[in-house]
């Protein structure tokens, strides 16, 4: 948590314990009991992600898109700050979830009045075009997947803001990390693939370390400060030169293009301006160029 930041509200709850929420809910578990009370973790199953459930932590079964906000308020009961990060299963419909979840999750944080809602969302949220994109970009994407992105942060920003419930919605970068290694971006692409294009689009990836980071600073703002924030790595390395990397490294000839690269690097560049001003984070990664497959 970034230095001067306030005291996180407590009771927590993080609704999605997954690659991302449950290394938050670990971050903000409290073995000690000095917080007075443990971190609720919720997933669909009602499991942990290894079985194993860190001290300080409880976790509970609730599935946003089943539910009437009345029960999912019931199942959130005390929490006074709310961490949303889940994602859809395999067999789950993205708009059932991140649109009528998020809606019904919502009508349940206004019975539930928490001092503050961080809501994660996906740079999948931007539009694809050759620019920089910042915090505050207006252009919605033409894409049906980042389009559910979008109607999802909508339902945030004007629920919230309705009934004046501080809110912060961070747009992940694809993350990466323990499990997730960089080495996933290459793995599908056999010895003879040709690749599409030519490879030159700049990537926008962010380690999971600092999207922790990131969730934790968003909990401890001030009621008042409210917006969307990038959450991205400083690093647009074109993914051309990140797979002839990481085909190296596992002692593989790097993948061949469509076409030749270009002079430059073209396509989708997230900037990450708020995350190092309005939350004032240090990323542990700035870059992600692979060292390790």
């Amino acid at each position: 948590m970034p230095t001067g930041a306030s005291p996180i509200a407590r009771p927590i709850a993080v609704v999605g314990a997954g690659f991302l929420g449950a290394p938050v809910a670990a971050a903000l578990a409290d073995p000690a009991g000095v917080g007075g009370s443990p971190v609720l973790a919720t997933s669909r199953s009602g499991t942990w992600p290894n079985g194993h459930v860190p001290e300080g932590i409880q976790v509970r079964p609730l599935d946003v898109a089943a539910l009437a906000p009345a029960d999912i308020a019931a199942t959130l009961a005390g929490a006074r700050a709310l961490v949303v990060c889940y994602a859809p299963g395999k067999q789950q419909d993205r708009r059932e979830l991140y649109v009528e979840g998020t809606r019904r999750l919502l009508a349940a944080a206004v019975m539930l009045r928490p001092t503050r809602l961080v809501y994660v969302s996906s740079t999948s949220a931007l539009p694809d075009r050759d620019a920089w994109l910042d915090d505050d970009c207006a252009d919605w994407p033409d894409e049906p997947r980042g389009r559910v992105q979008r109607e999802a942060e909508e339902l945030v920003r004007d629920t919230c803001t309705r009934h004046d419930l501080p809110w912060t919605i961070l747009r992940l970068a694809g993350l990466y990390g323990p499990g997730r290694e960089l080495f996933r971006l290459y793995r599908g692409a056999g010895e003879d693939a040709v690749l599409p294009g030519d490879g030159m689009q700049p990537t926008n990836l962010v380690h999971r370390d600092d999207a922790v980071q990131a969730v934790l600073a968003a909990l401890a703002l001030e009621p008042e400060q409210r917006g969307v924030v990038n959450v991205v790595d400083d690093d647009h390395t074109p993914r051309r030169e990140i797979f002839a990397r990481l085909a190296a490294l596992a002692g593989r000839p790097p993948p061949r293009w469509e076409r030749p690269p270009g002079p430059a690097a073209v396509g989708k560049r997230v900037a990450n301006a708020r995350l190092k001003t309005l939350l004032r984070v240090t990323l542990l990664h700035p870059s992600h160029t692979p060292e390790n497959p």
